[in-house]
């Protein structure tokens, strides 16, 4: 990568604003994991076809039991000791004789544990010495052809760079590598507006598909756009104009100890999730469909109107969506912003709605959400645009607000499980339930969510649900 040795200055004539401003950047983190699990078939692979050549070489038979088995022992270990070497990893993609030489190492490795193994279980002499030579005699080279076949299908699936690498000028002129895209946060109608989550939404879109952003921007915008960039949950580094420094080439996070919280979840992370709500909606969705279907029955024969309620609310990277609920309300009572909460004798709740928010059942439809991936089954519940508290807007109550959507909106959460649950009628209810989403986010973990889940059922039927 080359370095970068301009430094920023204070832009003298700002652009104009492009209402039709748009900027399609390719998702290279989905394409770089869709290669990482190709990469790992056609390793496997290789290893395979080098031990039945080895067993045709041998015994004529290229599926022989020798080489069967050997293949059931070897590959799998293989992979671990590829995965433990890092053989599928950006370096890896990128460098395809350095991703050979992690395989290859993973190979010998995975060998010499298979063979112990073996020798340990007093199973060693009943395999050919000749095959396992063969094997990995003729696997070297296989690897060392597939990795190379990959470095062609990585440069033709991640053209220019395989990351995606952003700059906004906010106010400023910069000049950077050529790997990275430069937008004006003026003409490209953006700016570092806390106060509008319209705003936020078009940053979040335009920052979905980056894997690391620089905020070039004069230092009275430094703080916000520093909340803004943790909010999205986006790798990258906020500079001001006047710096000396260049814009660095390497990914630097911001989430330091001047905001104190945590650092953006990894991919690793985020597949891992994506993995338990998956494993939970598509059950789920089969267990609760008969009741659904009740339920709407019963929402339509209550009182006049759809059976779903569909609002925007403000999800992850501080991008706004869809989310489905089942109608409680009248169809002339429904809140599109949110902005009325919800009182206990709320003349605006039907009969059938009244039960359903008792027992929390109105929330079932968020399993479609959950589906679709906008939202997860734990984490920050998602708000209304126009939800309030002591009358004012909860990014108005705490400024730290909007750093609880860098992580996607959740079915339930830290939040409720503790209690923090119903109208917002003071500060505190706001105050509370944001130090519970950020206390979730700093310490977020397989087992946390798995602890959530169960408590939530606890909590289902509550005297704030109303």
């Amino acid at each position: 990568m080359n370095a970068y040795a301009d430094t920023i200055t204070v832009e003298q004539q700002p652009t104009l604003v492009d209402p039709g401003f748009r900027i399609d950047l390719p998702n290279k983190q989905r394409r770089r994991i869709g290669l990482y699990f190709v990469t790992a078939a056609v390793d496997m692979t290789a290893v395979a076809a080098a031990l039945a050549l080895a067993s045709l070489l041998q015994f004529q038979d290229p599926i022989g039991w020798q080489s069967s088995r050997l293949t059931g022992i070897i590959v799998p270990l293989f992979l671990a000791m590829a995965l433990n070497q890092r053989a599928y990893s950006l370096d890896s993609l990128t460098d395809p004789v350095r991703g050979a030489m992690r395989a290859v190492l993973a190979l010998i490795l995975g060998n010499a544990i298979a063979l112990l193994m073996l020798q340990q279980l007093g199973l060693l002499q009943a395999f050919s010495g000749w095959i396992v030579a063969y094997g990995i005699g003729l696997a070297v080279p296989l690897l060392m052809l597939a990795r190379r076949t990959m470095g062609f299908v990585s440069a033709w699936a991640l053209p220019n760079h395989p990351v995606s690498d952003l700059v906004i000028a906010d106010g400023v002129t910069v000049k950077s590598g050529r790997h990275q895209l430069v937008v004006n946060a003026h003409g490209a109608g953006i700016s570092a507006d806390l106060s509008d989550p319209l705003m936020l939404d078009r940053v979040g879109k335009l920052l979905k598909n980056v894997d690391r952003v620089t905020i070039a921007c004069i230092p009275e915008r430094e703080e916000n756009w520093t909340l803004i960039l943790k909010g999205a949950g986006v790798s990258g580094e906020v500079r001001t104009a006047g710096s000396t420094l260049p814009l660095s080439t390497e990914p630097v996070d911001i989430f330091n100890e001047r905001y104190a919280l945590f650092q953006p979840p990894s991919v690793q992370q985020l597949a891992m999730k994506r993995l338990m709500d998956m494993a939970i909606v598509l059950p789920a969705m089969i267990f609760f469909a008969p009741l659904m279907l009740a339920i709407a029955i019963a929402i339509r024969l209550d009182s006049p109107g759809p059976i779903f309620f569909v609002q925007e609310r403000i999800g992850r990277g501080n991008r706004l969506f869809r989310m489905y609920k089942f109608r409680t309300m009248q169809i002339d009572g429904c809140d599109a912003n949110g902005s009325v909460s919800t009182r206990r004798d709320d003349d605006r709740i039907t009969r059938v709605g009244r039960w359903l928010r008792a027992t929390s059942l109105d929330e079932l439809p968020q399993l479609l959400n959950i589906l679709l991936g906008s939202m997860s089954v734990v984490g920050p519940r998602p708000h209304a645009l126009g939800s309030t508290a002591s009358e004012k807007l909860f990014w108005d109550i705490d400024r730290r607000y909007w750093l609880r959507h860098a992580c996607a909106p959740g079915l339930t959460g830290l939040a409720q499980v503790r209690g923090y649950r119903g109208a917002t009628h003071h500060s505190s209810d706001l105050e509370n339930r944001l130090a519970a989403d950020l206390d979730y986010m700093r310490n977020w973990s397989l087992w946390l969510d798995i602890i959530i889940i169960l408590r939530t059922f606890g909590v289902l039927v509550h005297r704030n649900a109303f």
